[in-house]
């Protein structure tokens, strides 16, 4: 029996699910070692790579940081997704500084020890959530009215 590979994703559709440019990526590849492994046009990506990307638009985007300086966190962070589970994934929290990266639930990295330096703070679920809704969009469903009177069951006299 054959083992299942997981699902690799081309440049293409790794733009469009994680709004990432072209020219973005290729400015992150000279920064992020990870990324610089990830290039051509037979580059594939896996969901924690999706992750990882929509971590970093985040990081660069929202919080406004220069990728350089967090360019060996988030090294550490392409590296602790790709080798993290699902199960994992539901509910955590990213923490990326200059230089590390940790991966933990959401009520257990408050009382962690590593908030020694600057720390960047990351939930996953809102970007799991918005990967999963490009990849598989839900489609709302057909609303009925409710009717004003029961149904009820008619006998005919033939």
């Amino acid at each position: 029996m054959t083992a299942v590979t997981a699902i690799q994703y081309t440049q293409d559709q790794m733009r469009t699910l994680t709004g990432v440019s072209a020219e973005t990526v290729r400015h992150w590849r000279k920064t992020v070692p990870y990324l610089a492994s990830k290039t051509g046009k037979a580059a594939r990506f896996s969901f924690a790579d999706l992750l990882g990307l929509s971590v970093t638009n985040e990081l660069v985007s929202s919080l406004g940081v220069h990728i350089g300086s967090v360019s060996t966190g988030v090294d550490g962070l392409f590296k602790l997704l790709a080798g993290a589970s699902a199960p994992t994934l539901d509910g955590a929290i990213v923490l990326v500084t200059s230089i590390t990266a940790g991966l933990y639930e959401s009520g257990s990295w408050h009382g962690a020890s590593a908030l020694t330096q600057p720390t960047l703070v990351i939930p996953l679920d809102p970007l799991i959530a918005q990967l999963q809704q490009h990849m598989l969009p839900v489609m709302p469903a057909p609303t009925q009215a409710a009717l004003p009177f029961p149904p009820e069951a008619v006998r005919s006299r033939v």
